[in-house]
């Protein structure tokens, strides 16, 4: 008897899709049938619903790791969990990845979760130590493979399967096709389900042309036009040229986050979650940001420097025009520069509005010293600021609660009040510090 009953529809409305698409509904019927899926689809298309779908009607009613979900990056560990957790489902969930506390992993496996997602190093880590009993996995999913592939995880991925001796199941999930599926994996005879067909996004391309020399200039002036509400994420190709551009955009009194390597994972958490909730309208980013993390649907994605591979290229624009939204793609070029050679039609030319402005964001984000171990939730830290007699509802926007800390978006106009007012109070008689995130 499976543990799940699930109205898949109605698990889609509460995510906020109104019915299946084609690829989700080709991914459940495909795996009734076969038990190794190759799921192809782009970036933002719906394809974690879609295999988790799939896998979830299968789950038991018994104890124990049933089902495995590897993911390249932490970060999208951390999204797959969100999904989850959205779904309310009656299962425990534990999500594993590097830079966070090894012992608080051990411990949550004292009661074992039905569901673990993790990133191959932290899995194979786990094993190793023996903190989790592998023998009842029977589904196995390769989020973003392609990725994993990339990043130089076949050795972990090759361990973590050959102590997994009960797998019926397996997917494997890529964005792009004609990547070379390594042996271990035992996928010669699969099923592909491929996301085509009508209702795609739709992703305009769009040069900004400037005078040589002059390209945060331009950038500049393409944030500048941006409306209220509207972002934007602008890619370079290396952490060096992020830093250039953030201090330029620093001098000129615009609010961004920055996500590159090189960050600890507090600070990636922080500046994603500024972006998320609207305390930043720009995020200066490397290409770790085209895959795998959970922000908003883009208006914009700018290419500051244009990838010379049409793979990274796509990846980039797939963080736009996502769940069949629209969005625009800006390739910033100098008046010498040359189209790659992936591009065989000239984009229409970016029109900008003269005229300066500094754009401001709507909310800033504070950081707070207490998140779930200290028993504090979201429903806590609504009550906390709504106290305050200068608060009201619509001052508060997205709430986010970690291991240890929280992060809470607020109107701009009253953080520092905020801040001031909170250091004579308390959450659950316990002492807070609240500050502005960094």
């Amino acid at each position: 008897m499976t543990l799940l009953s699930i109205n898949q529809k109605a698990i889609l409305s509460s995510l906020g899709f109104d019915a299946l698409n084609e690829m989700q509904e080709a991914t459940v019927a495909a795996s009734s049938k076969h038990s190794k899926i190759k799921l192809l689809a782009p970036t933002g298309s719906g394809k974690t619903v879609a295999y988790l779908m799939s896998i979830l009607p299968k789950l038991e009613e018994k104890e124990g790791v049933q089902a495995l979900i590897l993911a390249p990056t932490r970060e999208l560990v951390l999204q797959i969990e969100s999904v989850l957790k959205q779904m309310k489902l009656p299962v425990k969930v534990n999500a594993c990845y590097g830079g966070h506390l090894f012992s608080i992993e051990r411990k949550n496996f004292s009661v074992p979760p039905t569901i673990l997602v993790g990133t191959p190093g932290r899995i194979k880590d786990h094993l190793e130590r023996g903190t989790f009993d592998p023998k009842g996995i029977s589904q196995l999913v390769f989020d973003e493979f392609d990725k994993a592939l990339e990043l130089g995880f076949t050795g972990q991925m090759r361990y973590i399967t050959s102590q997994l001796f009960n797998v019926k199941d397996k997917i494997l999930v890529s964005a792009t096709d004609g990547i070379e599926i390594p042996y271990f994996l035992d996928f010669d005879d699969h099923y592909t389900v491929e996301a085509e067909g009508e209702g795609k996004p739709s992703i305009q391309i769009k040069k900004l042309v400037t005078p040589k020399g002059e390209k945060l200039e331009g950038l500049l002036s393409l944030i500048q036009n941006l409306k209220a509400g509207q972002n934007v994420i602008v890619f370079a190709n290396h952490r060096d040229a992020c830093d250039r551009i953030g201090e330029f955009l620093d001098q000129h009194q615009i609010i961004f986050s920055l996500f590159r390597g090189g960050l600890e994972q507090d600070e990636r958490e922080s500046q994603l979650t500024k972006f998320r909730n609207g305390s930043a309208q720009v995020l200066i980013a490397t290409d770790i940001a085209s895959r795998g993390i959970d922000i908003p649907a883009l208006d914009y994605v700018v290419h500051f420097q244009i990838p010379s591979q049409e793979t990274t290229f796509l990846h980039r624009n797939g963080r736009t025009a996502r769940m069949k939204a629209s969005g625009t793609s800006v390739l910033i070029m100098s008046e010498t520069d040359y189209l790659p050679p992936y591009l065989t039609h000239q984009p229409e030319t970016l029109l900008l509005h003269e005229g300066e402005k500094n754009i401001e964001p709507p909310f800033a984000t504070l950081h707070i010293n207490k998140g779930k171990k200290h028993k504090v939730n979201k429903i806590d830290l609504v009550g906390f600021f709504l106290q305050f007699d200068f608060m009201d509802k619509e001052d508060l926007g997205l709430i986010e609660v970690k291991d240890f800390f929280s992060y809470v978006a607020i109107k701009r106009g009253k953080y520092q009040q905020a801040i001031d007012a909170s250091k004579s109070h308390k959450i659950k008689r316990k002492s807070i510090k609240v500050s502005l995130a960094k």
